[in-house]
């Protein structure tokens, strides 16, 4: 497995924030320490020194033999007491003056601890544009994102085949799940969603005891993860036949959905991509009963930037990676919503995915 080149990641974060007058950034997710250094475990933290020094990771010896072997490019400290009191030290040997602090990943109990033990006049909350610049992706995280896919979809085809009438929302995401990591997958990116008949009309529901029915649909939302990337697939099936109203809301979901996915281009407004295909939508009537966003960036969180809404004014950019995922919920009947997995292309799109969506094929 090609290593990504953190070095060049941390170059660009130091970059932008030379005019904050900071000493070192203290980066408190899991998953920004992950893209900045390749070390995935958990309760550590990384000081990134602003001075051109090696990220140091603070964590404990139960992870020291694993930075090692995930983060060669980086220096470890293991611990003895709390993260705060570790940081505290580190920034006393360092010299780091003025400690940057991720506002959004810091509990209000460690901002106390830290304030404590660094002291507070020390500390500065920064907005350090990660999130941004995790949003455009590399060529090996792309690639991860396609193996994340590959199982992924092959799972959906494996398991869908042998879907039979009696079958639980539970058992046909047990049988997803566990597929997906017999053919390479990390895991699920999220808690599988399946949704029997009219539970098909909650967006996010949870799957229970409820059984597929023939002549039924399911609603299935799904992903996995490959390297920590993540991809998010929605497709509805329907055992034997299709609900005339299902039917019905299918033609117009899918439409909006293709018509979503050929606005996508780079320098395009992210609201008015939604708005492509929201259009759409609102004129069959079914406005009001599609509420959610267009879609959303994923990277090693399943829900990242940009965020493909009426509420964002961005621009489409090359190298970012978006859901397509309009959806019609019909309380009491049920719904439909299917999504696919776009890369924005210097000359507009690739779609990711290639799993069949047309009505015929959704009827097994």
């Amino acid at each position: 497995m090609t290593r990504p080149d953190t070095n060049a990641r941390v170059r660009a974060l130091r970059d932008r924030l030379k005019p904050h007058g900071i000493s070192a950034l203290l980066v408190t997710n899991p998953n920004d320490i992950r893209y900045l250094t390749g070390f995935v475990g958990h309760d550590s933290w990384a000081l990134v020194p602003m001075a051109g020094e090696p990220v140091t990771i603070i964590s404990d010896n139960r992870f020291e033999e694993q930075i090692g072997r995930e983060a060669p490019r980086a220096k470890a400290v293991m611990r003895k007491g709390s993260l705060s009191e570790a940081v505290a030290k580190l920034a006393a040997k360092t010299k780091a003056k003025r400690i940057g602090l991720q506002p959004e990943h810091v509990s209000l109990q460690q901002y106390k601890a830290l304030s404590k033990a660094v002291g507070s006049a020390r500390l500065k909350p920064v907005t350090d544009g990660l999130i941004q610049q995790r949003a455009v992706k590399d060529a090996g995280e792309i690639a991860d994102i396609r193996r994340a896919l590959k199982a992924q979809q092959e799972a959906f085809r494996r398991v869908t085949r042998a879907i039979r009438p009696g079958d639980s929302e539970q058992t046909v995401a047990a049988k997803l799940e566990y597929t997906m990591r017999l053919l390479g997958a990390d895991g699920p990116s999220f808690n599988t969603i399946i949704a029997a008949g009219a539970n098909a009309s909650l967006p996010h529901a949870i799957p229970g005891p409820a059984k597929v029915r023939s002549g039924g649909i399911v609603l299935i939302d799904w992903g996995a993860k490959f390297n920590g990337y993540c991809s998010d697939l929605t497709r509805v099936i329907a055992l034997g036949r299709m609900p005339a109203k299902i039917r019905e809301i299918y033609k117009i979901v899918l439409d909006a959905q293709l018509a979503g996915i050929a606005a996508i281009a780079p320098g395009k407004k992210l609201k008015d991509i939604d708005k492509v295909a929201r259009d759409i939508i609102k004129k069959a009537g079914y406005g009001d009963r599609f509420g959610h966003g267009l879609g959303h960036g994923i990277g090693l969180d399943i829900h990242e930037q940009p965020s493909l809404s009426w509420r964002t004014e961005e621009r489409l950019e090359v190298g970012q990676v978006v859901t397509v995922e309009p959806g019609i919920y019909l309380p009491g009947v049920g719904g439909v919503r299917i999504e696919d997995d776009v890369l924005v292309t210097p000359r507009g799109h690739e779609v990711l995915s290639d799993l069949p969506k047309g009505l015929e094929s959704a009827i097994m």
